[in-house]
């Protein structure tokens, strides 16, 4: 009897253990965390600084690029649309609004643009949900004379995971 239940054993661990070094080599190529969005172009139309407060508009063209040859099924972005755009009135701490005045004295403005992103991850059977926060950093000349400045990213600028 115990003969019998070792090479029972044995034959399972020859039939699951190829199955699970490919499941696990599988997953570590195709893994989902090297998924980037990218900024493709954006045009700041609008940027005024009066006091601590910002008015500012803002479009971008954003793309999400799949490498891999999974599919990867998009459940939730935050802007909810690829060609999100961003425009308001915003009160700034004064020290922010400082900075913002040096750098359009300077000639170039830093934005940071944050997206989040809900990826469902599937691999054979297994399912699983992933939750991503990406930061895009844009530079622009400031906009003069109601000219908007324009993105100048050759080519598209990769988004960093936070």
């Amino acid at each position: 009897c115990l003969a019998s239940c070792c090479q029972c054993a044995w034959g399972c661990l020859e039939l699951w253990t190829p199955l699970s070094v490919t499941f696990i080599m599988y997953w570590l190529i195709y893994r989902p965390d090297h998924f980037h969005p990218r900024i493709d172009s954006a045009v700041l139309a609008t940027l005024d600084l009066t006091n601590a407060t910002i008015r500012y508009d803002l479009a971008v063209d954003l793309s999400f690029r799949n490498t891999r040859r999974v599919a990867i099924r998009y459940l939730d972005v935050a802007a909810s649309i690829f060609h999100p755009t961003f425009h308001g009135v915003v009160p700034v701490d004064p020290a922010v609004a400082a900075e913002l005045q040096r750098e359009i004295e300077a000639g170039t403005v830093h934005i940071r643009v944050t997206v989040s992103l809900t990826l469902m991850y599937k691999v054979l059977f297994v399912r699983d949900v992933f939750f991503y926060k990406y930061d895009c950093w844009l530079w622009f000349p400031p906009p003069r004379n109601h000219t908007p400045a324009l993105f100048p990213g050759n080519g598209g600028t990769k988004c960093w995971r936070v």
